[in-house]
């Protein structure tokens, strides 16, 4: 099953492999910014520019200090605003407990009202979200806001194992380019990753081989146009750790690398989900094999409910 173009799987390697062996630290005491809770203490969440959020710790009797946009406070002391500008700014929280540190990223994003009628985003061809949600579905609304990545902040860690880059739409355009990333695909990546570590599977990290995809970018290839993908809340991913040659590993042991490799990592997943250790970030699971193109992969997302194929 390794007859597909070779170059394909190293091209895909080189986009995502970032040299990081695997980062398990979690925060003793999580923090808590809006409605989601950080166990992390590297981690990335977006904002349009001008909202206000607040941080506080999940164990009340913390407390801590601050450091945002030239603001240091104590924690939960008041509520933070995001740069008029878009960019990435750092916040460092640290907790009086134990000296414990967490370095957030706040993306101020780039308004969805700066796409042009012809679908471009400062030069960045996005195209057109459908009129209509999916079933009257409010995830399926138009995104508010875009991430700009540029080749200088395209290595920003957006979680321990993951970076900013590995998620942008695959279309051949130069930087900037602009992409959506939902925080729940975020934590849910990180849980699949710690699970199969501890489960005894070394794993380095996951590789994604298709992330956020553009309206544009998704009708090209031919997908359905209310793909999870299009919403920055899925993920095509395999294991690539032995050998590090851009496909999936053999992870049944049968010495042959098809779709029952892929459905192995499809079940590990479903296993996860049926103990409901995703909670809320519960969605799509789909097991794909190989063709001309691709090894096989399988696909993730937190759609809100539970869906297989």
């Amino acid at each position: 099953m390794r007859n597909f173009p070779r170059i394909v799987g190293f091209i895909l390697l080189m986009l995502t492999s970032y040299g990081y062996a695997w980062d398990a630290s979690r925060l003793a005491t999580p923090l808590v910014i809006d409605d989601k809770v950080i166990p992390y203490p590297i981690f990335t969440l977006f904002f349009l520019p001008g909202q206000s959020f607040n941080v506080h710790f999940k164990d009340a009797k913390h407390g801590g200090t601050l450091t945002f946009n030239g603001v240091s406070d104590s924690v939960g002391s008041q509520a933070l605003v995001v740069p008029e500008v878009p960019g990435i700014y750092p916040l460092k929280v640290v907790n009086s407990v134990g000296g414990e540190e967490a370095n957030i990223n706040i993306v101020a994003m780039v308004p969805a009202s700066e796409i042009d009628k012809k679908g471009y985003l400062k030069g960045y061809r996005i195209g057109h979200y459908p009129s209509k949600t999916l079933k009257g579905n409010e995830i399926y609304l138009p995104p508010e806001g875009f991430v700009e990545v540029t080749h200088k902040n395209r290595a920003t860690r957006v979680s321990p194992n993951f970076v900013l880059e590995q998620f942008v739409s695959k279309q051949s355009q130069p930087y900037p380019k602009y992409l959506v990333l939902r925080t729940d695909l975020l934590l849910k990546l990180e849980n699949i990753l710690a699970a199969l570590n501890k489960s005894g599977r070394a794993t380095d990290g996951l590789v994604i081989m298709s992330g956020y995809r553009t309206p544009w970018y998704n009708e090209l290839i031919g997908n359905v146009p209310y793909s999870r993908h299009v919403w920055g809340g899925a993920s095509d991913l395999y294991i690539d750790e032995n050998p590090k040659d851009g496909v999936m590993d053999d992870l049944n042991g049968d010495g042959k690398v098809n779709r029952a490799d892929a459905q192995w990592l499809a079940d590990f997943i479903n296993d996860m989900s049926r103990r409901r250790v995703f909670g809320r970030r519960i969605g799509g699971l789909g097991v794909y094999g190989a063709n001309s193109a691709h090894g096989p992969f399988v696909h993730v997302d937190v759609r809100g409910e539970r869906a297989r194929w």
